[in-house]
C-alpha cells in the first residue's frame, strides 16, 4: 500500500506597521529561501519546525515545498515580492498534488502591502488548491496575530510554547502529531478565542512572569488525553491592523465544547494578567553608569527598541553616542546596521584608523548619526550559525561586517540586521561576550536563553526606537478599539470563541 503524502513548507516573517526596515525578496534571500529538496537538506536536523515535522512524519512520503524566512525586517512585504513567493509556493504545491495533508510552517504575523493578513491569505490559497477535506496543520510563532481567516482555513493552528524561543523543533513535532491524528481518520475540534490586548515582549517570557503562568496552564491542559494542543499567542504588538490582538487556540480530539471552554478559560487568565506585562525599564544612560561602577561582568543590555527580531532597522546609535561621551576603556560590545560604515571600513583597511559617520541609516525619527573615529579591527563575510538553544544549527547572514574599535568600545557594523538571540553574533567576529563589561543584545526577551547562563546582570533599557515597549506613544490609526493598553476597560470584554473547522476527520 502506498504511503500517505504530506507536503511541508512555509513563510516566516514578522511585520511591523511603524518600521522603516524593508521586507523584500532580498531579505528572504539573505536569510533563507529554499525550494524543493533543498528545503529538507538545509533544515533537517536543526532546531526548526520543518525538522520536527520530518521527525514525526518519517513513515509518510514528505514532499518539500518552498520555505522562506527573514531574520530581520519590519515593513509589510512588498506587493510584488509577496505575490512572487506565494506563486512559487503554490506552484510547488500544485506539482505535489494529489496530497493527503499539508503542514505549513509559518510565523503568523506577516503583512503584505496589499494584504493585512498575508498568513491567512496563503493558508486560504492552499485550502482552495487542496479542497475542503484535506487536512492543513500550521505551526506558528507565539507572537502570531491569529485571525478568523487563519482559523477558518486551517484544521489546526499550533504555537510555540517558549519565549525565549527554544522549541521550534518541538513545535514542528506537535503540529505533525495533529496531522497524524487527522490522517488516521480521527475527529478534531479547534476553538479560537481572540483577546483585545497587545503587550510588549519584555515580560512576555515563558520562564517567569505572567506569560509563564498562563502558558503553564496550557501545558497542563495538553497532558489531558482529549487535548491535542493548547496555544497562547501574545501577538507582535506593533501592527496597526483592523484585526489584531492576543489569542488562544485549543484543539481537542473532537469535542468542540471542551475546546471552547478551555480556550475561553485561558483567554480570561491571560487578560487578568495584562497589567503585569508592563516592563520595568532603566534609562540607558543610568544603566551605563551603573555597569561602569560594577566590576562584575558582563552586564547585558536588552535594547529592545531597536530589535531587528521585532521589526526594527537595528540602526540606533543612541547607546554608542552615550558610550563615546564617557571615554570607556573597559571592553564594551555593541552593534549597528549600517552598510555605509562597512564600506568605509573596507576603504580604511584592517589595522588602520579612520573616521566614519554611523547610525540612523534608515530613519532619523528617533536618533541622529554619530561620528566615530577608530581602528578597523575585523572584516568578515557575516555568515554564522546559531549555537545556542533558539534556532540551533540554523545559518544566518548579516552581510558584510566590520568591527571598529576605539578605547574599549567594539562596534560591530553590518549590512543587514539579524536575530540577536545568540552571542555567536559577536563570537563570529572574534569578540567573546564574557570578557566585556557591557554587551548589547537588540532583543526584548529571546536572547535570554543563550545569554542568561553567563550574564552577571540583564538590564531592560529604555532607549529610543521603533520597537519601544511604550506602546501608547505610537500613532495608531487602524487597530480595533477598545484594546489594552491603549484604552481603559470598565468591564471585562466578551470572549467569543470560533470553531469553524471543528469535527473534521
Amino acid at each position: 500500500m502506498s504511503r500517505k503524502r504530506v507536503a511541508i513548507g512555509g513563510l516566516y516573517q514578522e511585520s511591523h506597521s511603524f518600521s522603516p526596515a524593508p521586507a523584500t525578496l532580498r531579505e528572504f534571500e539573505a536569510c533563507i529561501l529554499v525550494y524543493g529538496d533543498e528545503t529538507f537538506e538545509r533544515l533537517a536536523g536543526s532546531n526548526h519546525e520543518v525538522a520536527g515535522a520530518l521527525d514525526v512524519l518519517s513513515d509518510y512520503e514528505c514532499i518539500p515545498l518552498l520555505y522562506g524566512a527573514t531574520s530581520a525586517s519590519g515593513m509589510p512585504v512588498r506587493r510584488d515580492d509577496y505575490e512572487t513567493l506565494k506563486a512559487t509556493y503554490l506552484d510547488h504545491l500544485d506539482k505535489a498534488l494529489p496530497l493527503d495533508g499539508v503542514v505549513m510552517t509559518m510565523h503568523g504575523s506577516t503583512v503584505a502591502e496589499h494584504i493585512q493578513d498575508a498568513t491567512g491569505d496563503l493558508i486560504e490559497a492552499v485550502r482552495n488548491r487542496v479542497g475542503p477535506d484535506i487536512p492543513i496543520t500550521v505551526s506558528l510563532d507565539l507572537h502570531a496575530n491569529v485571525t478568523r481567516r487563519m482559523a477558518r482555513n486551517a484544521d489546526a493552528l499550533v504555537g510555540y510554547h517558549t519565549a525565549p524561543h527554544v522549541d521550534q523543533r518541538d513545535t514542528g513535532q506537535r503540529v505533525a502529531r495533529v496531522m497524524q491524528h487527522l490522517l488516521s481518520g480521527c475527529l478534531i475540534a479547534q476553538a479560537y478565542c481572540p483577546i483585545p490586548m497587545i503587550v510588549p515582549a519584555e515580560n512576555g517570557q515563558t520562564t517567569v512572569g505572567p506569560y509563564a503562568e498562563v502558558m503553564d496552564m496550557g501545558l497542563e491542559l495538553e497532558t489531558r488525553s482529549d487535548v491535542l494542543s493548547a496555544s497562547v499567542f501574545s501577538v507582535q504588538p506593533w501592527m496597526d491592523l483592523t484585526e489584531v490582538g492576543s489569542s488562544v487556540v485549543v484543539i481537542t480530539d473532537g469535542d468542540s465544547e471542551v475546546a471552547t471552554t478551555e480556550a475561553k478559560r485561558l483567554a480570561v487568565d491571560l487578560w487578568d494578567r495584562r497589567e503585569a506585562f508592563e516592563p520595568d525599564l532603566t534609562p540607558y544612560e543610568e544603566a551605563i553608569d551603573s555597569a561602569l561602577t560594577d566590576d562584575a561582568r558582563p552586564h547585558v543590555f536588552s535594547d529592545s527598541a531597536d530589535a531587528p527580531s521585532s521589526g526594527a532597522p537595528g540602526d540606533s546609535p543612541a547607546l554608542l553616542s552615550s558610550l563615546l561621551d564617557r571615554g570607556i576603556n573597559d571592553p564594551v560590545y555593541l552593534n549597528i546596521v549600517d552598510g555605509n560604515a562597512v564600506e568605509r571600513a573596507e576603504t580604511v583597511g584592517i589595522g588602520n584608523r579612520g573616521t566614519v559617520t554611523v547610525g540612523a541609516s534608515f530613519t532619523d525619527a528617533f536618533y541622529s548619526p554619530v561620528t566615530f573615529e577608530g581602528t578597523v579591527r575585523t572584516l568578515f563575510d557575516g555568515r554564522f550559525t546559531f549555537k545556542g538553544p533558539g534556532f540551533n544549527g540554523v545559518p544566518f547572514d548579516m552581510g558584510k561586517t566590520a568591527v571598529w574599535v576605539t578605547g574599549g568600545i567594539h562596534l560591530v557594523t553590518m549590512e543587514r540586521g539579524v536575530l540577536q538571540w545568540d552571542p555567536e553574533l559577536y563570537r563570529c567576529v572574534g569578540l567573546e561576550p564574557t570578557d566585556a563589561r557591557i554587551v548589547v543584545a537588540k532583543s526584548p526577551a529571546a536572547f535570554r536563553a543563550a545569554y542568561s547562563g553567563f550574564a552577571h546582570k540583564i538590564v531592560n533599557i529604555d532607549a529610543p526606537g521603533v520597537c519601544s515597549p511604550n506602546l501608547r506613544e505610537f500613532p495608531w490609526k487602524h487597530v480595533p478599539r477598545p484594546v489594552y493598553p491603549l484604552d481603559e476597560f470598565e468591564t471585562p470584554p466578551d470572549f467569543v470563541c470560533y470553531t469553524e473547522r471543528s469535527g473534521r476527520a
